[in-house]
């Protein structure tokens, strides 16, 4: 072949195109998805995103979570806080140019081409100068960019955090390399760029701290020097930390005592207490092979892994030892091996360790069990040590393109699943089916369709309503004090018209912490239609009146509940309590009619009796 068309494709900048072309049409099945999962946190529900450009003040002075619940004390539910305010503000930037999820998406594939495209470069700066076929560095950025570990993060809106948050660090890293190797003037201009893209990934996701101890790691193995270099990346992780404790405070908070914000809870005494470090260990050695597993062999992934998708482990269980002795090997052999040929495998495993050390549940719970997403930086150390690995064996060199093209076509098959929430929900609970999180979002997802149904197609599609409280009662059975089953359990009860069923259902989810205004919306028309039912179908007027005088205490001004009240009171002959009901309802709606007629009626009733005086 002639060197002319050798040349072109062993050029950086072209293999760099095609790596960016490559993730982009990886993703390209998800421009067309809907928002999903946590977008409503971040996106469709956050006041603040969705006053776009207005927003940024509260946004990058509150807690992440603050533009969904609106208070600060609901904001930090999973302990230590969240504080990153990157990403939502990037939302609300695109809120202002474009309503709807096709541009998130876009950009979210786009920013994961850049990343793919960064990850190239720095593994061109750690390979360089070893005898390795040309192609094997694309090779690895291209191995990145097809794992199927990546899909939540990418074809997830939410998950560009995770995207950012490794540009972040994974750029920063880049820069420092290429001053340590090369220095020259202006040097600390670029050190400083490396400061800022390093803040910035911090403001994406709190993990990019952990490239403190990557930086000096990559330095060391390199064994050129440079450590210089990391002063403004040290720099503007010490502003980030100060910026963060400034809004959101030092207190990391007690672990919530919510077992689907806390899964390492046990009960005692009829009360959920928090496990000890010692308790907790086991199921955290147990998940840590569960990852290692993920990301050899990246088949059957799900969004879940909440209670009890996986089960407490004890220290009898032999794959407990197994992932102890197994993780204590791979440290060690990798600290051994630091500075020998094997360098750039121990590198890999031990950018693996470090940074999936912050989200492992072993410092502190993240609350969950774990979860694909927090493999997302981990997998860059991963995919380092398995390429720097198989460039070493002459078979294993050849297998990386068939393993990129076998995880290409499952990461495509993947996508489809995050088209939206049903379809998230209900395909990943045949995966997951011991998730009571899980399994209580498939059935919200079920009831959100059944009731976007027109009434005449519901009878059609009762199975929706019933699995959709199958999954309820099975997520109540993992966990009873689930308060947001029980509520959406009512909901499905309410829809089945069965009405005590639900109130009961309502009481229990307001005994297990749902909100007071949440309950009381719900179960006035569960009350309400109790009532109706009572009075119209069974003609028991006494229990009409009970249900809804329960009604009017939890809402004295709701409209259809006066309306009943004056209905049921003119049915058992006390007329003057109707006409002060109606009176109160057309007070409430003075433009309705109805209201009005009902009044008149009840007057006219009034006049018309013996005695009255006209």
């Amino acid at each position: 072949m002639p060197t002319e068309l050798l040349i072109w494709y062993r050029r950086p900048v072209w293999q760099a195109a095609l790596l960016f072309v490559f993730s982009f049409l990886l993703y390209a099945n998800t421009l067309g998805h809907d928002f999903a999962l946590d977008d409503a946190v971040v996106i469709t529900d956050n006041r603040l995103v969705q006053r776009g450009l207005a927003g940024w003040p509260e946004l990058f002075s509150h807690d992440t979570f603050y533009g969904f619940f609106g208070e600060e004390d609901r904001a930090a539910l999973v302990a230590g806080g969240r504080y990153r305010p990157l990403t939502p503000a990037l939302f609300a930037l695109e809120a202002e140019v474009a309503a709807g999820p096709f541009l998130h998406h876009l950009l979210n594939v786009i920013w994961y081409g850049l990343l793919t495209v960064v990850v190239f470069g720095l593994f061109r700066e750690l390979f360089r100068d070893r005898e390795l076929p040309w192609w094997l560095v694309w090779a690895a950025a291209a191995l990145f960019a097809a794992h199927p570990i990546h899909t939540e993060a990418v074809a997830n809106i939410k998950g560009r955090d995770e995207i950012l948050v490794l540009l972040g660090a994974a750029g920063s890293t880049w820069v420092v390399l290429r001053l340590a190797r090369r220095g020259g003037a202006g040097q600390w201009a670029a050190a400083a760029g490396a400061g800022v893209l390093f803040f910035l990934g911090c403001l994406a996701k709190e993990n990019a701290i952990t490239f403190l101890a990557v930086l000096p790691l990559l330095l060391y193995l390199r064994g050129r020097g440079g450590y210089r270099y990391l002063m403004p990346v040290g720099a503007a992780a010490v502003g980030y930390l100060a910026l963060r404790f400034a809004v959101i405070g030092f207190d990391l908070g007690d672990p919530s005592p919510e077992l689907m914000n806390n899964p390492f809870l046990r009960e005692v005494d009829g009360r959920l207490v928090s496990l000890s470090i010692v308790e907790r260990l086991p199921t955290v050695l147990y998940t840590a092979l569960e990852y290692l597993r993920l990301l050899f062999f990246p088949v059957g992934l799900v969004h879940d892994y909440y209670p009890a998708a996986i089960e407490l482990k004890g220290w009898v269980d032999p794959l407990v030892w197994v992932s102890l002795l197994g993780h204590g090997l791979l440290l060690f052999w990798a600290l051994r091996n630091l500075r020998t040929r094997h360098g750039l495998v121990a590198a890999g495993v031990l950018i693996y360790l470090i940074t999936l050390s912050i989200v492992s549940n072993l410092l502190f719970s993240v609350g969950t069990f774990m979860s694909e997403r927090f493999l997302f930086m981990p997998s860059l150390g991963f995919v380092l040590a398995v390429a720097a690995g198989a460039g070493q064996i002459r078979f294993g060199r050849w297998a990386l393109p068939v393993i990129v093209v076998v995880w290409s076509v499952l990461t495509i098959l993947r996508n489809p699943v995050w088209q939206d929430n049903y379809t998230l929900f209900t395909s990943d609970l045949s995966r997951q089916p011991r998730s009571a999180k899980l399994l209580n979002a498939a059935a919200g997802a079920k009831l959100d369709r059944y009731q976007a149904l027109p009434e005449e197609r519901r009878p059609a599609e009762a199975k929706l309503l019933r699995t959709a409280e199958e999954h309820l009662d099975r997520a109540l059975e993992i966990h009873p004090r689930y308060g947001n089953a029980y509520l959406l359990r009512g909901n499905a009860r309410l829809l089945g018209l069965r009405y005590d069923d639900a109130i009961a259902d309502y009481h229990a989810a307001r005994q297990w912490g749902v909100d007071d205004a949440t309950v009381d919306q719900n179960l006035v028309i569960a009350l309400q239609r109790a009532g109706r039912a009572a009075g119209e179908e069974r003609n028991d007027l006494a229990a009409a009146l009970a249900y809804l005088q329960q009604a009017e205490q939890l809402d004295p001004r709701n409209y259809e509940t006066l309306r009943l009240l004056g209905l049921a009171h003119g049915m058992s002959g006390r007329v003057e309590a109707a006409a002060d009901y109606f009176q109160r309802a057309l007070e409430i709606q003075p433009d309705n009619e109805g209201a009005r007629r009902n009044l008149e009626i009840a007057r006219q009733q009034l006049a018309a009796r013996p005695g009255s005086g006209e």
